[in-house]
């Protein structure tokens, strides 16, 4: 399971910044993510705000993957 901390640690053990120890991460951890990035808190909250409003009345036993694509499914 990812854990920011230890991507933190990594990035410091390496000498490597953060964000090149998360890009590192990805492609060893997670080679079939379709946008090759980590997400954003905004884009998850985004779909649970829409869950959550009127305009999802008639959603009815959906499951939602906010997850850029890391999990392939049919």
């Amino acid at each position: 399971m990812y854990k920011e901390g230890s991507q933190r640690k990594l990035a410091k053990r390496f000498n490597v910044s953060f964000d090149e120890a998360i890009d590192s991460f990805l492609d060893e951890q997670r080679p079939y993510i379709e946008l090759k990035r980590r997400g954003k808190p905004e884009e998850v909250a985004a779909v649970i705000a829409f869950l959550c409003s009127e305009q999802s009345s008639f959603v009815v036993g959906s499951n939602y993957r906010v997850d850029g694509g890391s999990v392939a499914s049919l």
